[in-house]
């Protein structure tokens, strides 16, 4: 049996021209990413950013009366990334060195801190544009939506807690490690 790969003649021919939407697709994702690029080595200005269009939403909400649901969905969005920043990128590389010749292999996140930063700030645009359709303003029962947002937070950072100690494992890095020249002997 012939073992060629048959692909699609117009797939990565650069002389095919693209449409007006993939052109402004184009133009749209240059602009952001030129503005990530030159914002990367400013963590604490990209996330007072990132706190700022959350307050823009938190405010469409407000101004809406709720927006229950897609604030929900936001919610679940959020901690689903950040269980992720907090969770090593491989279960064989959690586990710390318990003897003096093996290896020490440091914590790699499954999601690195710009992804997150990326993936919250275009979460909170999205439900800013979402917050204009009135159709999405749904009538719920908003305590319900809370307790059970709580039971599925509580669960998740129990399980991930519970792996932290099960492997002795910490992932948030306070900063170099100092020492005085009295602690050391």
């Amino acid at each position: 049996m012939d073992e060629t790969n048959h692909q699609d003649p117009n797939l990565n021919n650069p002389e095919q021209e693209e449409g007006p939407i993939d052109q402004i697709t184009s133009k749209i994702s240059s602009y952001i990413q030129l503005y990530v690029d030159r914002y990367v080595i400013y963590p604490k200005a990209r996330w007072v950013f990132a706190g700022v269009v959350f307050l823009i939403y938190v405010y469409r909400a407000y101004v809406n009366n709720g927006l229950h649901v897609i604030s929900y969905f936001l919610g679940l969005y959020m901690l689903d990334k950040f269980l992720g920043f907090i969770s090593p990128k491989n279960e064989e590389d959690v586990i710390l060195p318990t003897r003096q010749n093996e290896e020490f292999k440091p914590f790699r996140r499954a999601v690195r801190e710009l992804d997150l930063w990326k993936s919250y700030v275009a979460a909170f645009m999205v439900s800013i544009v979402l917050s204009y359709f009135q159709f999405l303003n749904i009538p719920v029962f908003w305590p319900l939506l809370v307790m059970y947002f709580i039971m599925v937070m509580v669960v998740a950072f129990r399980t991930k807690i519970t792996h932290m100690i099960r492997y002795r494992y910490v992932p948030i890095d306070i900063g170099k490690r100092t020492y005085n020249k009295k602690s050391r002997k």
